[in-house]
């Protein structure tokens, strides 16, 4: 008879994470998960208290997830460009993720405010970068979001035959035309 495999909560938390990634928060349940895993539910709970335990860990992941994505897009010469690009390309290629951090009414702990979005770091570096005013700079950032996020929608719903490179260009433009506003 062989060894039976050992489950651990990071084999747990990344069968689970596919599935959250590959078909939405909503597949993944105790059940699933452990079908997943090829294993009883009884690993589950033995390292989560409970389903909701192992959710706001899923948001925790997703939320690292897109971070990540947005600090690996970081540019000091371009950033509020570079920012909305990761922005995009996530809801682009991370659909069900970002569906529930942006979309999802019922907020949760993953889930992004259109404040911490519109952060004051990100006028400041727009300020630099242009030669413009705060306020102007947050202007700009306001105005640039807000067609990104709408951008991001498209996107992620798949309402759209744009290309990623395409998504980018729109979001290039936009911002060129914000910054030609402020003139």
């Amino acid at each position: 008879m062989p060894p039976k495999q050992r489950i651990t909560r990071e084999m747990i938390l990344e069968r689970s994470f596919a599935m959250f990634c590959q078909e939405g928060m909503g597949a993944v349940n105790a059940r699933s998960v452990a079908k997943a895993l090829n294993c009883s539910t009884q690993p589950i709970f033995s390292y989560f208290s409970g389903m909701d335990d192992l959710k706001n860990a899923l948001d925790q992941k997703a939320r690292e997830t897109f971070e990540t994505m947005l600090k690996d897009a970081a540019s000091e010469n371009d950033t509020l460009n570079q920012y909305t690009k990761a922005y995009v390309r996530f809801a682009t290629q991370e659909p069900n993720l970002f569906a529930h951090m942006f979309l999802d009414v019922q907020k949760t702990a993953a889930g992004f405010s259109v404040e911490e979005m519109l952060r004051e770091p990100l006028w400041e570096a727009e300020s630099r970068q242009n030669g413009l005013t705060v306020e102007q700079a947050r202007v700009v950032c306001v105005n640039t979001l807000i067609f990104a996020h709408g951008l991001a929608l498209i996107q992620a719903s798949k309402r759209s035959a744009f290309t990623l490179e395409e998504a980018e260009k729109m979001l290039m433009d936009v911002h060129e035309s914000n910054l030609l506003r402020m003139v």
